[in-house]
């Protein structure tokens, strides 16, 4: 953490997992700090100064950093040289500035939803949250409980799915966080989301999903999401492979866990 008196703050870490003592600083020193900012070590940075192999690139931890709560701006970590860290904030800082008067879009529903297992958040989860607030005002993430993971993909989730919602209530673009669990129904969801935003009309409501999803959800648009839209956005089949929940989860088990990660992350938090 940087100490001199300034206009701004920062943290640096690594960013990969997001785990608890991420959540607690970024949350604290935001509150702390007028703009604030995060330092993210470089894939280079990570292997040859910390020995640790992060599971996603510089460019996607970068991305989940930026929409973190609270934070105003964003810059790569590659030295250990205090002065140079510091020239690198402060532009980082300066272009935040002048870009901040940027004008509020309007957008084209009042009300989204994206529903997931956000199990290890990582770049295609960020990609597709990102995609749905562009088109709405209010952003809800539905998170899929452990129970009905377990029960419909026959695996054990890697974060809790306290762990996995504390997440997506940290991102500045999701507005609420609800539950899916063994129970619910696409019905009860749109309850649901009637009951967090009661003036709004079931036209003004849109369920978001990635394309992959496009086939499996079709027989239900005309019934159990009858009212509300329904939208499918696009999702490269190539790029899925590599930034995917399943590689994400394949890299961590292979990295000692989840915990083991989540260690490394804490140790180098500064």
């Amino acid at each position: 953490m940087n100490k001199e008196a300034k206009n701004y703050n920062y943290t640096m870490g690594i960013f990969d997992v997001i785990c608890r003592a991420i959540r607690t600083k970024v949350k604290d020193e935001a509150k702390k700090n007028e703009v604030y900012g995060i330092g993210v070590y470089t894939d280079r940075y990570c292997e040859e100064e910390l020995m640790t192999y992060p599971m996603k690139r510089t460019e996607e931890r970068t991305e989940i950093a930026r929409c973190l709560e609270g934070v105003d701006f964003v810059f790569p970590v590659d030295t250990k040289d205090v002065k140079q860290i510091e020239e690198v904030a402060q532009k980082a800082y300066l272009e935040y500035i002048e870009g901040k008067k940027e004008k509020e879009e309007v957008k084209k529903y009042k009300v989204g939803f994206v529903l997931g297992s956000f199990d290890i958040f990582h770049a295609g989860h960020l990609e597709n949250l990102m995609l749905a607030k562009d088109m709405c005002d209010k952003l809800v993430a539905v998170v899929k409980t452990d129970e009905r993971i377990t029960k419909n993909k026959k695996k054990t989730p890697r974060q809790s799915t306290a762990e996995r919602a504390a997440v997506l209530k940290l991102m500045s673009i999701i507005d609420n966080v609800i539950y899916m669990d063994l129970d619910t129904t696409r019905q009860d969801l749109i309850s649901d989301i009637r009951e967090l935003y009661s003036e709004i009309e079931l036209k003004d409501i849109v369920a978001i999903f990635g394309s992959d999803l496009s086939e499996k959800e079709q027989p239900f648009i005309t019934t159990d999401w009858n009212g509300i839209n329904v939208v499918f956005t696009d999702r490269n089949p190539e790029k899925m492979k590599v930034v995917s929940s399943t590689n994400y989860q394949n890299i961590c088990d292979s990295n000692g866990g989840i915990k083991t990660l989540e260690k490394v992350e804490t140790e180098n938090l500064r």
